[in-house]
């Protein structure tokens, strides 16, 4: 069953209808699916089990009721939380993966990985950088990780808002030329998903295989004068009440930012510009704030663009 289907008439009255799930969509309950096998492969509590399990029961069952009434001819308003729904779903998604980690005390991997951050943060260039700069490098930093909680919705709300007010929403890709701004609009909002969910689920599918501590936690090697501890203060509370207490790897952030940010620059050369700058201070600030270990990030990195040039080649087909 094909994807979508344009129905027949004035163009004014042309839309995109939804037919079947889409590729996102397949992703989230091929992930669910997953993590409720692997919630009776891993060592987790009768409690954290049935968790796991009735929580993916639901999140698949909202997933499938909206796609049967999702649409703009059954509900607007429903098609909207269609379009809006996987942020909450990836949320869903990281703390089930968290549940999965079983952290190694021999820290083997963390002093692997730490040695490539020697390289990078203890040499003179980046001291003298970060010296030279400071407090300002430093507090942009902190305040570029602070943005990789909000940046997948704001991509989302980039492709929102040049639906409603920019009239020349035209895409790049010649394969979307035609078909009126809705019809384009559609085909941007499913990639743009496709892109970031495949990233994103990507890393959580191999977070527990990866098991490592925050090199903030374990190390305290932050490199650098120190500044006041303001924003890094806020990034702390966030992670203190939200995170997993574990380092994923491949980053997930980093991830899901490049994904994000070349989503939309396939549609939106200029604000892709301005994400994938986002994009790359948030990789730089993970590593320089000790959130993550370098390699960390360049995986992250490398799982995003794959994830990009994966679902090109599906929106191609």
């Amino acid at each position: 069953m094909r994807p979508f289907a344009i129905m027949e008439g004035s163009a004014k009255d042309s839309v995109v209808m939804r037919t079947g799930v889409r590729i996102p969509e397949w992703l989230c309950l091929g992930f669910f699916a997953y993590a409720t096998a692997a919630s009776f492969i891993f060592s987790l509590s009768l409690r954290q089990r049935l968790t796991v399990v009735g929580l993916n029961l639901v999140a698949s069952g909202v997933v499938l009721l909206l796609t049967k009434f999702g649409t703009e001819d059954r509900s607007p308003f429903l098609a909207i939380v269609r379009d809006w729904i996987p942020c909450v779903l990836i949320l869903v998604a990281y703390r089930e993966s968290g549940l999965f980690v079983t952290p190694d005390p021999s820290h083997r991997l963390d002093l692997l990985f730490i040695r490539l951050d020697d390289i990078l943060l203890k040499n003179s260039w980046v001291r003298g950088l970060l010296t030279i700069t400071s407090p300002w490098l430093q507090r942009y930093l902190e305040f570029a990780y602070f943005l990789c909680y909000p940046s997948v919705p704001l991509g989302i709300g980039a492709l929102y808002l040049a639906r409603r007010v920019a009239p020349g929403f035209t895409p790049t890709c010649t394969v979307l030329k035609g078909g009126g701004i809705e019809r384009r609009y559609k085909l941007a909002i499913e990639q743009f998903w496709t892109t970031v969910l495949l990233a994103v689920l990507t890393c959580y599918v191999l977070f527990p295989f990866f098991p490592l501590t925050p090199p903030r936690e374990l190390f305290h090697d932050l490199p650098g004068p120190q500044v006041a501890p303001l924003l890094r203060g806020m990034n702390h509370w966030i992670l203190g009440r939200y995170a997993v207490g574990a380092s994923l790897f491949p980053s997930g952030h980093v991830a899901a930012v490049t994904a994000m940010a070349l989503a939309i620059r396939a549609y939106l050369p200029r604000a892709g510009i301005l994400f994938m700058v986002l994009a790359v201070s948030i990789a730089l600030a993970t590593v320089y704030g000790r959130y993550h270990y370098a390699a960390d990030a360049l995986a992250g990195g490398l799982v995003g663009i794959t994830a990009f040039v994966i679902s090109r080649a599906l929106r191609q087909r």
